[in-house]
């Protein structure tokens, strides 16, 4: 899952801090948290994704032959 831009500014941020050497403690608790939580949220997309495959219906093969044997020049 993409993450959002808000999330992106903070982690440019924070290895901007990281590099300068200014990262605090709080800030790796706070990079912890909302990369934690992005994460969550992207497991949770994931299988409600796998969910509503796995719930679909089943792909009629026999006939999408048939219409690509319709689709065939004589």
């Amino acid at each position: 899952m993409i993450q959002s831009v808000e999330i992106q500014d903070k982690i440019r941020h924070w290895r901007q801090k990281q590099a300068e050497g200014r990262m605090t403690t709080e800030d790796y608790k706070e990079a912890l948290l909302i990369l934690r939580e992005s994460r969550r949220q992207a497991q949770n997309v994931s299988q409600a994704s796998r969910t509503k495959k796995a719930n679909a219906a089943p792909v009629n093969t026999a006939a999408l032959k048939d219409s690509l044997k319709m689709l065939r020049k004589p």
